[in-house]
């Protein structure tokens, strides 16, 4: 359901939240030629936060029950004041206080019961990890009697929460053997997708409303650490058991990542080559440490913390670039991983309401992870005539969370390539520069170096189904060491990923500005324009502009 303003912006119940938690509304310029003299916009968020509520919701000694009542009361009111649109949760088991289940048995939802009826009275939605692993015996190891078991639940679930959760997800990470309990060891890609069918059928034969994700593994790629992958799994056929390929991200970032999530879309197409279908994604643990020390020994927790802000902000774009269906950020409290570091509230130091909030962190998702930051109506600073100071927002530099070996600073290098500069502009006084690029690898984390600069910028609120262009200028100087070519990108308006890419590349503009444009029909509420260079001789770009 949506409603329209008076301004031509379309609202859904997430947005409305955002203007109750203080945002102000879209600045609404008056050049959009719709005949009113209004840019028509359509603002919806795709942000879960990880808020592990659940955590907090089984109250095994009543003498935690006031504790617990206030960690949650506290999550929530910062999950509205974040404006995304709900919080990732599980089914709880409460580390075994609750047995796996049989056929025929009952299964106590009361504990899971309130953590969901307060997100829904707050407005908020959830995706729900059924927990299939922990929560059904397995007598015959994954044999029929198993199988009775777990419809049984799949159906229990699908009883008491129907089509309510955004999406389902069997289970968490099945690949990890740290992820198992009681001794169980990870599942083997059969055994994946053998549970994956069994939830799928049976949650769409009771409502095929209800929308159902793959359970998430830890590498996209193939590798030794873990028993699967998510090109395994894709190859072994998983989407034809799921609305949503699941996948989990930490830490790298782009292109030239040690573990890229940008493998996403070729994995997909490897796999519908193989003739299964192509499915949305969902990025269902999205967020990082403070990584800055482990390059950089002179690092304060200050400095990793600002450059963990810094990766919040480039983040977005390059994951919106992906086309992603939703992004989960992990985690906003309770996760243990390396001590916490992934979270950005701290929910065991006192400090006000009961909270130690990370205000780097916590600030680059309030100001950055909404659709009014990157509205299209508020421009996109195409002619590079405003300041770009802070680099987290506005354009950004595709680079890689993990940094860089000695870098000694936070900012990391791919900026030394890229620049707003007051000279060769085709417009105004200023243009964007990018440069030779001759960075080495100093260590094998950065085996890939720096293979091309890429400035990007998100713009939401697009109409989905409405026609847009993006039009950009560009000159290649050839300064003796390679022929310099440049590409213009649209990214991440389809939720099937690359395969509807539009872009245009130049080899020689002869040293002279020329005009590239793409067009393309908005599938998702948004679109990342991206400015490509090969690092060889310079390009400068200017006057780009999104047409409607």
């Amino acid at each position: 359901m949506r409603r329209t303003l008076k301004n031509g912006l379309f609202v859904s119940g997430a947005a409305c939240m955002l203007l109750a938690a203080g945002c102000s509304g879209p600045s609404i310029s008056p050049e959009e030629p719709d005949g009113n003299g209004n840019i028509e916009e359509h603002l919806e968020s795709n942000i879960i936060y990880n808020g592990n509520l659940s955590l907090y919701s089984y109250n095994r000694w009543e003498s935690s029950a006031a504790e617990n009542d206030n960690i949650r009361s506290e999550i929530i009111r910062h999950l509205g004041i974040l404006g995304g649109i709900g919080s990732r949760e599980a089914i709880w088991n409460s580390y075994g206080s609750i047995p796996p289940i049989s056929y025929g048995e009952s299964f106590d939802f009361q504990y899971n019961d309130k953590v969901f009826d307060e997100l829904q009275a707050a407005g908020l939605r959830y995706c729900l990890q059924m927990k299939v692993d922990a929560l059904v015996v397995n007598p015959d190891d994954y044999g029929p009697e198993w199988q009775r078991n777990l419809e049984w639940y799949v159906t229990l679930l699908a009883r008491r929460y129907g089509a309510t959760p955004l999406y389902y997800i069997p289970m968490n990470e099945p690949d990890n053997e740290g992820q198992r309990t009681n001794g169980a060891p990870a599942l083997t890609t059969e055994q994946i997708v053998k549970v994956q069918k069994v939830v799928y059928e049976t949650l769409k034969n009771f409502n095929p409303d209800i929308k159902v994700a793959s359970s998430p593994l830890c590498r996209l790629e193939d590798n030794d650490t873990y028993t699967s992958s998510g090109r395994q799994v894709l190859l072994a056929g998983i989407t034809d058991y799921c609305d949503y390929f699941a996948f989990h991200k930490h830490v790298d970032i782009g292109e030239d990542g040690q573990n890229s999530e940008t493998v996403l879309w070729s994995l997909m197409d490897e796999a519908e080559q193989a003739g299964y279908p192509r499915k949305p994604a969902v990025l269902n643990e999205n967020g990082t440490s403070l990584t800055l020390p482990l390059v950089w020994a002179e690092a304060t927790e200050n400095d990793a913390r600002q450059f963990k802000a810094y990766w919040i902000g480039n983040d977005l774009v390059q994951m919106k670039s992906l086309g992603l269906k939703y992004i989960v950020a992990y985690s906003l409290a309770g996760s243990l991983s390396r001590d916490g570091e992934f979270n950005i509230m701290d929910v065991s130091t006192a400090s006000g309401s009961g909270y130690l909030v990370h205000e780097l962190e916590y600030n680059a998702y309030r100001e950055l992870w909404n659709p009014y930051a990157h509205r299209l109506s508020a421009g996109i600073n195409g002619g590079f005539e405003e300041a770009n100071p802070d680099k987290s927002r506005g354009w950004t530099v595709a680079f890689r969370g993990r940094s860089f070996n000695g870098i000694g600073r936070v900012e990391p290098k791919e900026w030394d390539y890229v620049s707003i500069v007051g000279e060769g502009a085709r417009s105004g006084n200023s243009c964007l520069k990018m440069t030779e690029i001759d960075f080495e690898p100093t260590a094998s984390i950065d085996s890939k170096g720096i293979t091309a600069n890429r400035c990007r910028r998100l713009v939401e609120c697009l109409v989905p189904g409405k026609t847009y262009s993006i039009s950009a200028w560009v000159r290649l100087d050839d300064t003796g060491d390679g022929t310099p070519s440049a590409q213009l990108r649209a990214l991440g308006f389809s939720p099937l990923g690359e395969k509807a890419e539009a872009s245009i590349s130049y080899n020689d503009s002869k040293g002279e500005y020329v005009q590239a444009e793409v067009s393309f029909t908005a599938d998702n509420p948004w679109v990342v324009i991206s400015l490509e260079h090969n690092g060889r001789g310079t390009a400068l770009w200017d006057d780009v502009s999104i047409n409607y």
